[in-house]
């Protein structure tokens, strides 16, 4: 493994991409568990007023990611789209260190943050577009370490961010979260995106330079050389993430809430549950990133969607701050494998269309959180914080019978046989146990 981080750091422009990856997750970091709290204690909103604010966000977030994907497969180039939604982002929450009024929220939300949320899925794009990597192995691996970075600044940028705040208030907050969207975007423009030509690497001393025909290198030869998945499984896959990231979303929205207000908490709290979940990821990141070749993801999926479920139920029944904590186990597996192998399982289904894909995958989670603001915001207003919990687990379980049921159309599984389809996703699930895939083996 460590020699495997020593061949990483050895690629061109990985460790410069490397630190505008960890500069965007403190970005985020620092917005991301407070923006709920910015919209109910500075601007005054409702609940349902901050579930529309969220809700826009995500909807132009969706619409951004979309149009970035599209035109960077068709122009071959990722930085343009990247270095624009960085910078969209900085100006966004720069203008929110001044502004209060609703509606002037709601503008800058869609035109500037919405617009900021592309660069989540464009950044991975452009890693895999200039990073010249030896083969499929090594390029899940580099994607899961990129993505461990952002897992690594969620491990103390909740608790940085909520002393910031609590010195300087939300202005000091989010220029803190401004300034690094800016250096992240400084970082990406010092990074050429080589036009497609021949050359060579050398990954280690000693070892044979590598001749690659593009930037995206042997890697992505062999995966454009896969054939594209059916429609049918592709639908299923994107739907069960939306609906992942749906309840996700809404978790990231009434869980900050739920602590404080709910459960009489505090802001600290807040950042140790959510610090406590991204560092648990990290490992589990990295073991994922090194095996994904190896593992079978749809089920590694359907288990994600089995321990997500767990995770609302028993968040439902939390009565005290110190019972959120220990929680972010089951959230942080559910991360970890949604991030590394659900992206990589999306690219996998679309092997000509990378930026595409990845653009799915992240309107996937987007998608949900259009519902998910509108919706958490009507449950925790008139039903309460559990019942948004409780809301959350049905959806994953319903993600769960998708990622489950096989190869059934989605129509055919939701209309016409529900109760077979959660039987046969029940009966997929116990002969996947370990001693059942070990007895097949040793068959």
């Amino acid at each position: 493994m460590r020699s495997r981080f020593v061949r990483l750091t050895r690629i061109p422009h990985f460790v410069p991409l490397a630190v505008a990856m960890l500069l965007l997750g403190v970005a985020l970091s620092f917005t991301a568990p407070y923006l709920s709290l910015f919209g109910i204690e500075q601007a005054g909103m409702s609940p349902l007023r901050l579930g529309l604010f969220m809700t826009l966000i995500s909807a132009s977030g969706v619409v951004a990611s979309t149009m970035a994907g599209r035109w960077s497969d068709r122009h071959g180039k990722h930085r343009v789209p990247l270095i624009g939604s960085l910078a969209a982002a900085a100006l966004g929450y720069l203008a929110l260190c001044f502004v209060r009024d609703y509606t002037a929220l709601i503008v800058i939300g869609v035109a500037l943050l919405g617009t900021g949320a592309a660069s989540l899925s464009q950044v991975f794009a452009f890693g895999r577009s200039v990073l010249p990597l030896d083969d499929a192995a090594q390029a899940d691996f580099a994607l899961a370490a990129l993505r461990t970075l952002l897992s690594a600044a969620w491990v103390f940028g909740p608790a940085v961010g909520a002393l910031i705040l609590a010195q300087t208030g939300f202005l000091g907050l989010f220029a803190f979260a401004a300034a690094s969207f800016a250096a992240s975007a400084v970082l990406v423009f010092r990074i050429p995106e080589i036009a497609p030509a021949r050359h060579r690497v050398t990954l280690r001393e000693g070892e044979t330079a590598v001749d690659h025909d593009t930037p995206h290198a042997a890697a992505n030869k062999a995966h454009a050389a896969t054939q594209p998945a059916g429609p049918n499984v592709i639908i299923r896959a994107l739907l069960a993430l939306t609906l992942i990231g749906l309840a996700a979303n809404a978790t990231m929205i009434v869980l900050p809430l739920f602590i404080v207000h709910g459960l009489n908490g505090t802001r600290l709290e807040v950042s140790a549950a959510l610090g406590l979940g991204a560092l648990l990821e990290i490992p589990m990141m990295l073991w994922l990133g090194a095996k994904s070749p190896q593992l079978a993801k749809p089920r590694w999926l359907t288990a994600a969607a089995v321990l997500h479920t767990l995770y609302f139920v028993a968040l439902a029944a939390a009565s005290k701050p110190g019972m959120v904590v220990p929680l972010q186990v089951l959230s942080a597996a559910v991360v970890a494998i949604t991030s590394c192998l659900g992206m990589t399982y999306i690219q996998d289904l679309m092997p000509r269309q990378t930026g595409a894909a990845t653009a799915l995958f992240f309107n996937a989670a987007r998608v949900g959180s259009i519902l998910s603001g509108v919706l958490s915001g009507t449950i925790v207003g008139t039903l309460g914080y559990r019942a948004a919990f409780l809301m959350c687990g049905a959806l994953t379980f319903c993600a769960l019978v998708l990622l489950a049921a096989g190869d059934l159309p989605v129509r055919q599984l939701f209309e016409r046989q529900p109760l077979r389809a959660v039987r046969n996703a029940a009966r997929r699930l116990w002969l996947w146990r370990p001693s059942r895939r070990q007895a097949a083996r040793e068959d």
